[in-house]
């Protein structure tokens, strides 16, 4: 071989390693600045968060459906009188918060059921409280029969019913 094809072949495979070479850089580049982001320090509560709002809207749900069942009761409460009515419209797993009470972090009760002159059951305050403040959430949520979800920054039911700061 002569001497210049020794150094042709010499500079294809240099300069194939050095485009290999930039493009592992470039890669890892990429996914050290990817990574955070995908499973920041504050992701799994952001996500208990979301997963507590949403089920929320399961109880409203849910409501509407045990109100018109039992128009003159009104609504039920008890979460666990609820689960009946998810049967076949949600998995049975989603529902299984309305029976333990707890999901995603967040432990669900009912705050308080008020009934009316003819003892139909008119009122409703649902609470999801973090299960380890800072570490499964951080903000408490509440909700009535107007279907409006509120927020407690520091994680209090009492405060979150009492302050009523719509969640946006």
């Amino acid at each position: 071989m002569s001497t210049d094809n020794r150094r042709r072949s010499i500079r294809v495979v240099f300069r194939g390693a050095l485009f290999v070479a930039c493009g592992v850089l470039l890669s890892a580049g990429l996914l050290l600045m990817i990574v955070p982001t995908l499973d920041g320090p504050h992701h799994r509560r952001l996500a208990n968060e979301a997963a507590a709002v949403s089920k929320f809207h399961t109880i409203f749900a849910l409501q509407a459906e045990y109100m018109a069942a039992h128009a003159g009761n009104g609504f039920a409460c008890d979460l666990s009188l609820l689960r009946p009515f998810g049967q076949g419209k949600f998995p049975d797993y989603s529902l299984d918060f309305l029976t333990a009470k707890v999901q995603s972090g967040y432990r669900f009760s009912m705050a308080s059921c008020s009934s009316d002159a003819n003892r139909a059951r008119v009122h409703y305050q649902i609470t999801a409280v973090p299960v380890a403040r800072d570490t499964t959430g951080i903000r408490a949520f509440c909700a009535d029969e107007t279907e409006v979800i509120w927020y407690d920054a520091d994680g209090s039911a009492t405060n979150c019913l009492a302050s009523r700061r719509p969640l946006e």
